[in-house]
């Protein structure tokens, strides 16, 4: 998997909720093709693992533009480092469901941001 990368070609990297480190990684929800931004970090056993921090609302109704995906509002601390190095801003929020959930929509400010996403999805 190819982790996103800041300026001198280094990953990016950041914590989860856990204070644990993670690195970035995009690829592409199966169901409907839209991007779907990874956390991706090493196991106890130092396996690479990912999980998404993107949320599909497809079922709500809502479909992100192209370059885009959504974020549930709790995650944005952990994207911290990608905004500060200007590959993604937050567009808009949203709210969704039958408790009213909060939604950030996220788009990625990375040029070749869909080809990175395709190559992810040939690597799983």
């Amino acid at each position: 998997m190819h982790v996103l990368t800041d300026n001198q070609g280094r990953p990016l990297n950041g914590t989860n909720s856990f204070g644990e480190p993670i690195t970035y990684a995009v690829t592409r929800f199966r169901h409907d093709g839209t991007l779907a931004l990874m956390a991706v970090y090493a196991n106890a056993q130092g396996d690479v693992q990912s999980y998404p921090l993107s949320i599909n609302l497809a079922a709500y109704g809502y479909y992100p533009m192209p370059s885009h995906t959504f974020i549930d509002s709790t995650y944005l601390h952990a994207i911290k480092p990608l905004i500060e190095q200007e590959h993604v801003r937050v567009d808009d929020t949203i709210r969704y469901g039958t408790f009213n959930e909060k939604a950030a929509a996220i788009e990625f400010l990375i040029p070749d941001i869909e080809a990175r996403a395709d190559e992810n999805c040939e690597d799983l």
